[in-house]
Formats: structure tokens, sequence, C-alpha cells
């Protein structure tokens, strides 16, 4: 089986496209993905430009629950939200490479305990709604509370790439401040750049309160609603993904463009749908 692996999950020695970065080690899914018997493709991209092509090529997508997949060698970009998922054309197969590379990792402190994943189809129906057939008071401001804690978190771990302690450093500078900017302007993409920009705004003296901590407020008010939701039925459907990153969820997409969302821990309930 060959896994195609993106590139803000390291390989060593592959480079990061959206730092230009070139890593020490292979994050500990991928060494998973080996010692199953996998093989890697020489492809690269982003990951949000799979998971934006995952309905076009007719595959499913599984994110599973927040701490199921070891992050040690992810790019950290949304600490609170980051997890590895997994993209094919056949729901056997992405919970295949799902249970190969879930589990404990002793060098991901994020991680559950659990030594081992087996993902098994629910005994019975499934029981499902759709999130807009129901009064779910915040369903107007999930996207936008998702923007602004994604872009504040993703201003603080790129702070990182400074071009002194590791990643990508410019030939041409005078001071470690030049350096810096150098090396941002020259490394990080126009999208890269547009994140750090809006996440340094809602975390700056004035607009925290008004911003970020308003977002996280109503974070928390949306996972308690969805909760209550996951209380009575087995999956919501949702618009997108969104709520899923908000939540720590499990997600599933099917070919079609419909999204579901289950219970933590229960991402066997995507085989009944």
């Amino acid at each position: 089986m060959k896994i195609f692996v993106c590139d803000n999950i390291l390989i060593k020695d592959r480079i990061c496209a959206a730092y230009s970065f070139k890593p020490p080690y292979t994050a500990t899914a991928v060494e998973k993905i080996i010692a199953a018997g996998m093989e890697l493709t020489d492809s690269q991209n982003e990951a949000d430009a799979v998971l934006s092509t995952a309905e076009l090529d007719g595959m499913y997508y599984i994110r599973p629950t927040y701490g199921t997949v070891s992050r040690f060698g992810l790019v950290a970009e949304v600490s609170s939200m980051d997890q590895i998922g997994v993209c094919a054309h056949e729901t056997d197969t992405a919970f295949f490479v799902l249970s190969a590379i879930a589990g404990y990792d002793k060098n991901d402190g994020t991680v559950y305990a659990k030594e081992k994943y087996d993902f098994f189809p629910p005994e019975n129906e499934v029981k499902t709604v759709n999130l807009n057939d129901l009064d779910f008071k915040y369903a107007n401001c999930i996207n936008a509370v998702l923007h602004i804690i994604s872009t504040a978190e993703f201003s603080g771990n790129a702070a990182r790439f400074d071009g002194l302690k590791f990643g990508y450093s410019a030939k041409n500078f005078t001071g470690t401040n030049e350096l810096t900017v150098n090396s941002r302007s020259e490394a990080f993409t126009p999208e890269s750049k547009l994140k750090a920009l809006m996440g340094t705004y809602v975390l700056s003296e004035g607009q925290f309160e008004k911003y970020y901590l308003k977002a996280a407020k109503l974070r928390r008010l949306i996972n308690q609603g969805l909760d209550e939701i996951l209380k009575q039925y087995d999956a919501v459907r949702v618009p997108d993904t969104a709520l899923a990153y908000l939540s720590g969820c499990p997600a599933f997409t099917k070919p079609d463009g419909s999204c579901f969302i289950a219970q933590k821990g229960k991402e066997g309930i995507f085989y009944g749908i």
C-alpha cells in the first residue's frame, strides 16, 4: 500500500515547504506507517491542499479524536486543534491506516495512554441528525471562533521560526532583528504570513479581550452545546469540519461532501454512516 504524507508531517531531510525547514527526524506516525509495511510516495503538498481536494478526488477523510494519534513530528500550527488525519478512496483503507498510526507515544504528552486502537462497525443502527435542523444558537459563530483561535495559536507557534534556533536562515542580514525579518519574509508562504499577522493582532493589547478572550469563551459554550446533542444522537451532520476542530471530536467526510461528527473515541460510528 502506498501512502502520501503531507509535508507538514516531518520526514527526515524532506523539506517542509511552508517554512523551508529540513527536519533532522521523522514523525512517529510516519515511522508507524513504515513499520506496518506501507510504502511512502515522494509527493509533497500542504495538508490544507489535500483536504480541500479530498471530495473532488472521491475520497473519504477521517479526522480522529484529539489525542488518538501522536503529533510528534507534526509541524505545530494550532496546538489545541492539530491532529493527523487520513484520506483514502475506501473507508476500510482509511481505518486500516488510522489503526496503524494511532496509539501511545512517549514523545507526545497530549496523546492518550492507549497502546493500540481497533475500529469496528457499530452493532446498532446509527442515529444521526443534521445540525441545520437543530436550534443550535452558536451555529453562526463557529467559523469566526475557529478563525480567531487558530490564527492566535499559529502566530505563537510560528514565532519559533526566527532564523536562529532552527529552520531556514536568511543569508543577508545585519543584526538579529533583520535576520528574523528576512528569514520569515523569504521562507514563509503568503498564507502563513497572513495567519501570523492576524493572530498577532487578536492577541495584541486592546484586542485580546475583544477577540481572543471572547472566542475562547464561545468555544467552551459551543462544545457544551455539542456535548448535549451527542447525548441524544450518535453523530451530527455538519456543514464542514470547523466544529470538529474546535471540539476535538472525530470527524468523517464522505466523497459527496457530507461531514459527520461523533463523540470522542467513537470513530467506529462512522462505519454505520
